[in-house]
């Protein structure tokens, strides 16, 4: 991934990365794996996880397609990921801005919290696009943030503290409505069957997906602090106030995006979008 100014925002020493990654995983998954399962994916197809993280939704994947079939988790950092060579998935580092990919290759692409976080988005969507076989699937998944932290009695009961993180992620080339940019990065690079959707999850303090969000100030805080876009005590306070049961909010939505690279018909012609 390749952010436009300060570098990719999560690229930093981070001791509970681990951690959050993991959280975020716990978080996301189960949708993303009842979408992926929506293309088809079965035994001997030929998968790409771009941007795979620890390997969660890779490992699925390999789970899907059997020994027949083949997975290549991709991601800047490997270091996460060798554990899945011993589920039969090729790992490799890939930047997907710059870095080639085989031609009309992969029957299905998927790739979650990546595009908000490069630098040209429309050309690394192209370079996915041209990787799919013909018919194949291409998945994106990325985050709208308008409603985050969107509270029933108080809304955005953190607005400041979401302003100053987000200014710091932006920064660095982030995207904070690239779920919804998606649709048409998809359009423009001429896949066709477009459909894009939309979830969320309602958190609550002090549960599994609220401490997600508090390693995520967390990991961002002392970027927030040099700027002096926020204080230490406003931090603090807001570390307490995502650990309190009687807070719940919203998180921020995620857009899932799914077309294919257009096929032949039975003429030979090649089938374009309406």
């Amino acid at each position: 991934m390749t952010p436009t100014t300060d570098g990719y925002v999560f690229a930093t020493a981070f001791a509970r990365e681990e951690e959050r990654l993991a959280l975020g995983e716990a978080l996301w998954d189960p949708g993303t794996r009842e979408r992926l399962a929506a293309t088809g994916v079965t035994a001997g197809w030929s998968c790409l996880e771009i941007g795979a993280g620890r390997g969660s939704v890779a490992a699925w994947l390999a789970d899907r397609v059997g020994p027949s079939g083949e997975v290549v988790a991709a991601d800047l950092d490997t270091e996460r990921l060798k554990w899945l060579t011993g589920r039969g998935v090729a790992v490799h580092r890939h930047d997907v801005v710059t870095d080639d990919l085989p031609e009309a290759h992969f029957d299905l692409i998927h790739a979650r919290l990546v595009l908000q976080h490069v630098g040209d988005r429309q050309q690394a969507v192209d370079r996915l696009h041209r990787a799919l076989k013909p018919g194949g699937h291409l998945v994106l998944e990325d985050t709208d943030t308008a409603a985050l932290f969107s509270h029933p009695a108080q809304d955005d009961f953190l607005s400041d503290v979401k302003r100053a993180a987000y200014d710091v992620m932006c920064a660095s080339g982030y995207h904070p409505r690239c779920g919804l940019l998606d649709v048409q990065l998809a359009t423009d690079a001429g896949l066709v069957d477009i459909v894009a959707e939309g979830r969320s999850a309602v958190v609550r303090g002090g549960g599994d997906a609220a401490r997600w969000f508090a390693l995520w100030l967390e990991h961002l805080a002392p970027a927030m602090l040099a700027r002096g876009a926020v204080t230490e005590e406003r931090l603090a306070r807001a570390q307490t106030e995502l650990t309190d049961p009687a807070h719940c909010w919203l998180s921020q939505v995620m857009v899932t995006v799914h077309g294919r690279r257009p096929a032949p018909d039975t003429s030979g012609k090649v089938r374009t979008a309406p």
